[in-house]
């Protein structure tokens, strides 16, 4: 069932992007207008750990806005939920897989997208493009290939290419074979004419056999949608409205690995071996999530990655660790909690580098968990402390912090512990921003920041998870 935005529009739903207090100069309005893009939806894609996968809905950049998609266009699932609404799924901006949404639904009151997901690889995507720019090879390009060929007699040269290329269909010699119309022939043994001749292939290059059995190329994010349903849809009554990027699996992608997930399922449940290695896979690396881009406009993808060496990788990890148990003390000592012992040392922390502007400058990102053995937490249980700490490099290759973000087991309610989720291309504009997920003691939502030299601004809030 296809969406419709009749009784929605922008200005009902608020407006969640994070604006600048600057003015715009006099400047900006005599500049030509730039070509606004159509919607685009950023989800996240988790990978639960009974095996299943599911979407949930995070922003959507309409018209030079962010707004909620977790609240847009609601009827009574909002509009990035919608089915058949393909996502790419992207690790440092590289394409990893393809996720179709198929079935909206509501967990603890949060809408998330259960379907179809999809794993590519890069390379074999590469490869697949490369193969289907190549021309299909003809007889005047390889004349070398001008050999006879077996024909029936009677037959033309454009039906027999039909049944050679065919390769659902079967043909004999003997009496009683099937023609590929399922009808049964039975050749006379008075009729010498019907036995096998020689005969030169047809000059007409259409008449060549074609390839019917090579298999098509896996979609990319640049790729157009596959074909709508032929059917009436709200699109028919109302052509203006903003669509995602939309299609319905191919019948070869029908795979064990696509098989539907339930976001409610159980955690017992089995799970198709091609998916169990992939979960499997991406437990062990301690990835369960990924950022996900569904947009109706071709974009291309370019990594994010910033590649670091054993060595340079150690020596970041103890440099930028040491900036985190900092900005811990100056938390402690501000708000009076639990003192760290004094050989506590950050052991539990994910670092990501990343090249966010193309330009080969690393922006690092920290996430660490200390936890304090000789402290409670007031609802019971272990208490921690939680920090996330953004840096690039001085002159000397030095982190410098531009941003952090510290609280503790008791004060989530004042202030949410930030987890990265990955960085990725928010709006399209040439440039990587960061996306976290926030955890605060009744809600998990999500924010985007956009990275600068020297600090790091939010533009976006919202989305919400259980």
């Amino acid at each position: 069932m296809l969406w419709s935005l009749v009784a929605f529009s922008p200005a009902q739903i608020r407006d969640r992007t994070q604006h600048s207090d600057q003015q715009p100069s006099q400047t900006q309005g005599t500049e030509k207008k730039k070509n606004k893009r159509g919607p685009r939806a950023i989800a996240v894609l988790e990978f639960l750990p009974g095996g299943g996968a599911r979407l949930v809905p995070v922003a959507l950049w309409i018209d030079d806005r962010f707004y909620d998609a977790s609240l847009y266009g609601a009827n009574p699932e909002p509009m990035a939920l919608q089915p058949e609404t393909v996502y790419e799924a992207t690790d440092y901006g590289e394409p990893t897989g393809l996720f179709t949404v198929t079935t909206p639904e509501q967990v603890k009151g949060s809408w998330v997208g259960t379907g179809h997901w999809k794993p590519e690889l890069p390379f074999d995507k590469k490869i697949a493009q490369q193969a289907a720019k190549q021309p299909k090879p003809t007889l005047a390009d390889n004349p070398a290939d001008d050999r006879p060929v077996l024909h029936r007699a009677g037959s033309s040269g454009s039906s027999s290419s039909d049944t050679s290329g065919d390769s659902g269909s079967s043909q004999t010699t003997s009496s009683g074979s099937t023609n590929p119309s399922g009808s049964s022939t039975a050749p006379s043994p008075n009729e010498p004419s019907d036995r096998p001749t020689l005969k030169k292939p047809s000059s007409d290059t259409s008449a060549a056999p074609s390839d019917t059995t090579q298999s098509s190329p896996p979609p990319s994010a640049n790729s157009a949608p596959a074909s709508p349903v032929a059917t009436s849809s709200p699109d028919e009554i109302d052509p203006n409205r903003p669509t995602l990027r939309r299609g319905k699996p191919a019948a070869s992608a029908a795979t064990p690995e696509s098989k539907p997930f339930s976001a409610s399922q159980s955690t017992k449940s089995t799970t198709p071996q091609p998916q169990a290695k992939l979960i499997a896979a991406l437990n062990s690396l301690g990835r369960r999530s990924y950022p996900a881009v569904s947009d109706a406009t071709p974009h291309e993808a370019r990594s994010l990655l910033y590649a670091m060496n054993t060595a340079e990788r150690e020596t970041k990890s103890e440099q930028l660790t040491t900036l985190a148990m900092d900005e811990i003390r100056k938390f402690i000592a501000q708000r009076k909690t639990p003192a760290l012992p004094k050989n506590a040392a950050i052991t539990d922390y994910d670092l990501r580098a990343f090249d966010l502007e193309f330009s080969n400058s690393p922006t690092f990102v920290l996430t660490a968990t200390l936890p304090v053995a000789t402290a409670k937490a007031l609802g019971g249980g272990d208490f921690k402390y939680f920090v996330t700490l953004v840096a690039h490099e001085d002159l000397n290759g030095a982190p410098i912090k531009i941003f952090s973000s510290v609280t503790d087991s008791n004060h989530l309610d004042s202030f949410a512990r930030m987890e990265i989720i990955d960085a990725l291309d928010a709006d399209a504009n040439g440039r990587g921003d960061l996306l976290f997920r926030q955890y605060s003691d009744v809600a998990i939502s999500y924010s985007l920041y956009r990275v600068y030299p020297y600090e790091m601004r939010k533009v976006f809030e919202g989305g919400s998870a259980t």
